[in-house]
């Protein structure tokens, strides 16, 4: 460089400069279009409605997503996982019998803790279930869902916890119950405690796992 000569800055790409790290960016977007759903009890949410409660630009939301859509079907993916590995965590650190009722308490917090139950409420509207309707994250949602309380059966079976346990079926029984008991909790048709609740589950579950030798045999 010529003596005397001043170095010159880089040309700044046109349009205004991020706020935030991609990742940071992505987050604030998925965390304002679950504020929109909840603000607006799960009906129709717009990219202009996520983007004005992000205070983030259009360019900064088409650097990840192409449509609301697309941020619904992540948004659905983000808490599934989330609520999934939660589960899992919960489920390993207790013994069989331990794991099945740690699982109900904790499905069960989906509609009686406020907190989780505003989520599902969002996440279960019209809406988005239009969206992620026969999709990959609806699987990936109840896949997630079911295998902690899959693994508490085998793992029950093998070590005679549960030596009438029939897993692949009795998941699915264990689920459709307890899944009875949030929408009672969610539309108030029962009125139970959260406690009384999984007592009410465990009272039919356990002695049906535990069954007799005979029936185990």
């Amino acid at each position: 460089m010529p003596s005397g000569t001043r170095p010159q800055s880089p040309v700044r790409p046109p349009g205004r400069p991020r706020l935030y790290e991609p990742d940071a960016e992505r987050t604030r977007i998925l965390t304002s279009a679950l504020e929109v759903l909840q603000r607006s009890g799960g009906q129709e949410a717009t990219v202009a409605d996520i983007l004005e409660q992000s205070g983030l630009s259009t360019r900064a939301f088409y650097r990840h997503f192409d449509t609301k859509e697309d941020v619904i079907r992540a948004l659905y993916r983000r808490d599934a996982e989330s609520f999934g590995s939660h589960l899992c965590r919960r489920v390993a650190a207790a013994s069989p019998e331990e794991g099945l009722e740690v699982w109900v308490n904790e499905t069960l917090g989906l509609a009686y803790d406020r907190r989780r139950a505003e989520r599902v409420s969002a996440l279960s509207s019209p809406m988005v279930e239009r969206v992620i309707a026969a999709s990959e994250e609806q699987r990936l949602g109840v896949a997630l869902l079911v295998e902690p309380l899959h693994a508490v059966l085998v793992a029950g079976l093998a070590d005679g916890y549960f030596p009438a346990a029939r897993p692949d079926v009795d998941v699915l029984t264990i689920g459709a119950m307890v899944w009875e008991a949030v929408a009672w909790a969610r539309t108030g048709t029962v009125t139970l405690s959260r406690r009384q609740a999984v007592d009410q589950i465990l009272r039919f579950t356990l002695p049906a796992l535990r069954g007799s030798r005979s029936e185990a045999s």
